[in-house]
């Protein structure tokens, strides 16, 4: 099963043989599906892209780029609104001042 330095597996471990013959039993089979999954319980199974997982995310993200985009106009807004009241008001000008 091993080669030499018996850490690297042999290439015959990776080949998968055909079986010549049926002539397992249901509980030879069970019991060599059993000794196959022992490695397979510690890992989480990979499943395919939730649609309603995916639409709740993207709802989210939207919804939170859509608020702080919403926000930056309307300080954008408001910066715009002072400046002309005070352009109006005659507080500030926008011509440059003779000296």
């Amino acid at each position: 099963m091993t080669d030499v330095i018996g850490l690297i597996p042999s290439v015959s471990h990776f080949v998968r043989r055909r079986r010549t013959s049926r002539s397992r039993s249901s509980t030879q089979r069970i019991c060599a599906r059993l000794k196959m999954a022992g490695h397979k319980v510690a890992h989480a199974t990979l499943k395919g892209p939730s649609v309603v997982k995916e639409l709740v995310i993207g709802l989210a993200l939207g919804l939170a780029a859509g608020g702080l985009w919403k926000m930056h106009h309307w300080n954008e807004q408001r910066k715009t609104r002072a400046f002309y009241d005070l352009l109006e008001r005659g507080e500030i000008s926008v011509v440059h001042p003779e000296e």
